[in-house]
C-alpha cells in the first residue's frame, strides 16, 4: 500500500493548481498525484495552435519535469476507479491502494464521441494526444469535416483555415455556432466571417452516415446529413461536447458531475474536487458543469489551500472567459445575454462588441475581435454605467476610470 498526506487525482490546470498551493504551505507533506494521461501538465488550450504550427512542441508543455523535482510532487502512473472516503482509499484499476489524508478529485472530462454509420475510426478532439492524431492525418488532407460547432470545434476550425486546409465544413446540429457563449445575433456575425473564408456551415444539421467515394472520381469519403445534402471529406473531427469524468465515491454528491460549493469542497469531509469534473450551483439555483481554465484553476487553489490546512473564501468574481473562436479572439464577461435590462451593441467587419446594463449597472459584455478594455470591464461590473449610453460599448471607452484602477496590464 502506498501512503501520502495528499491524494491529487489528475495533472491538469486544477490538479496542478492544488499542488502548488499545497506546497506553498506545506513543503515537507508528502503529495502524490496520480494521473491516467501519461502526459506531463499541459496548455489544453494551445492545441489547436499547436495543430496549425502556430506553437511549438516546446510551448506545449506547462509544467517541466524539472517543476515536478523541484516541488517534491511524485505522480503515479494508473486509473484510479473507486474512492473509500471512510476508509481514506484509493484503488487504481491495476490493483494498488493509496491510503490518503487528504484528497482532491480534478479528473477533468472526456469527449464525447456519438456513432456514425459507416465510420469506423471516431477522432475527437480534446486531448494532446487527440491532437496527435489529427495532426497526423491532416499530412495528406485537403478537406476536413469537423461535426460540433461549439467553442472547441471552432478553435480546431480557425486552426485548419490558418494552415491552409483547403476546405473546411462545420456541422452544428442546433441553431448557431459558438453556444453558449454566442447569442444568434453574435453567431450571424462570426459566421459571415467563417463564411467569407470559404468554410461551407451546415446549421440545424447532422451528419447520419458516411460512405465511401468512388475511387475513380475522388479518395476521401462522403459525409450524408440530415438534410440531404452531402460533402466529401478526408479527415471528419468530432467536437460535440465533454462529459465529467471521475472515480465512484461512495456517499459523494453528484449530478454531472462532482457537486462542489464555491470553495471547492464536496459533501465529504477531506474529499475536495475541480476543475471539469465538478459541477456548481448558479444563481438560479440550478447546477451547471465547469468548462473554463480559470475557474479549474481557481477551483483547484482553493481545494489545495484547505488540503494543507488554509483558510478561502468563495470569490464574489464576476465570469470571465477568453480565448479564440474561430480566428476571432473574444472575451466573455458576467452575464451578457440576459433577458432583463439594455443591451448596447457596436458591429463593425472586424469586431463585435455587446454589453448589456440592468438596473443601470453594468451587468455584461461580449467581446469579438477587439477585446480592448477586457480585465478593466471585468472589474467594473456592478458599477453604475446608464449615464454613458451606447457609448460603454467603445473600444476606446475609458473603462479603467469606471474603478478608479488602471487594468490593462492584466490583458492587454
Amino acid at each position: 500500500m502506498i501512503e501520502t498526506k495528499y491524494l491529487i487525482i489528475g495533472n491538469g490546470v486544477a490538479g496542478m493548481s492544488a499542488a502548488q498551493e499545497i506546497r506553498r504551505l506545506d513543503p515537507e507533506g508528502r503529495l502524490l498525484v496520480a494521473s491516467d494521461e501519461g502526459e506531463p501538465y499541459y496548455y489544453r488550450a494551445s492545441l489547436s495552435e499547436w495543430i496549425s504550427g502556430d506553437t511549438s512542441d516546446e510551448m506545449v508543455p506547462a509544467r517541466t519535469e524539472r517543476f515536478y523535482q523541484d516541488m517534491d510532487i511524485e505522480v503515479l502512473g494508473g486509473h484510479v476507479e473507486q474512492i473509500d472516503p471512510q476508509a481514506r482509499r484509493a484503488f487504481l484499476r491495476d490493483g494498488q491502494v493509496i491510503a490518503w489524508e487528504e484528497l482532491c478529485i480534478a479528473t477533468g472530462a472526456q469527449a464525447n464521441v456519438f456513432p456514425i454509420q459507416g465510420l469506423d475510426d471516431p477522432l475527437a478532439f480534446r486531448t494532446l494526444a487527440d491532437a496527435r492524431r489529427i495532426k497526423e492525418r491532416l499530412g495528406c488532407c485537403g478537406r476536413a469535416l469537423i461535426v460540433g460547432g461549439g467553442v472547441l470545434g471552432l478553435e480546431l476550425a480557425g486552426a485548419l483555415h490558418e494552415m491552409g486546409i483547403d476546405r473546411i465544413a462545420v456541422a452544428q446540429r442546433s441553431g448557431h455556432v459558438g453556444k453558449p457563449l454566442l447569442d444568434p445575433p453574435a453567431a450571424e456575425w462570426l459566421q459571415a466571417r467563417m463564411v467569407a473564408d470559404g468554410v461551407d456551415l451546415f446549421l440545424d444539421d447532422t451528419v447520419e452516415r458516411v460512405e465511401p467515394v468512388d475511387a475513380s472520381v475522388a479518395k476521401g469519403r462522403r459525409a450524408l446529413f440530415h438534410s440531404g445534402k452531402s460533402w466529401d471529406f478526408d479527415i471528419l473531427v468530432q467536437a460535440v461536447g465533454i462529459t465529467p469524468t471521475f472515480p465512484a465515491v461512495a456517499e459523494l454528491e453528484v449530478g454531472r458531475g462532482i457537486r462542489i460549493d464555491g470553495a471547492s469542497c464536496t459533501n465529504l469531509p477531506h474529499v475536495y474536487a475541480a476543475g471539469d469534473c465538478t459541477e456548481t450551483r448558479q444563481a438560479g439555483g440550478q447546477w451547471e458543469t465547469t468548462r473554463i481554465w480559470l475557474d479549474g484553476a481557481r477551483q483547484g487553489r482553493m481545494a489545495g489551500t484547505q488540503m494543507a490546512g488554509g483558510h478561502v473564501e468563495a470569490p464574489d468574481q464576476a465570469f470571465f472567459n477568453a480565448s479564440l473562436l474561430y480566428t476571432a479572439f473574444y472575451a466573455y464577461i458576467g452575464e451578457p445575454h440576459g433577458q432583463e435590462g439594455q443591451t448596447h451593441i457596436l458591429q463593425g467587419q472586424e469586431s463585435y462588441r455587446k454589453f448589456r446594463v440592468v438596473d443601470g449597472r453594468l451587468a455584461g459584455a461580449l467581446l469579438l475581435g477587439d477585446r480592448r478594455g477586457s480585465s478593466a470591464i471585468m472589474e467594473a461590473m456592478g458599477q453604475p454605467v446608464a449615464a454613458y449610453g451606447a457609448q460603454i460599448a467603445r473600444p476606446d471607452f475609458p473603462y479603467n476610470e469606471l474603478t478608479g484602477e488602471d487594468w490593462d496590464y492584466l490583458f492587454w
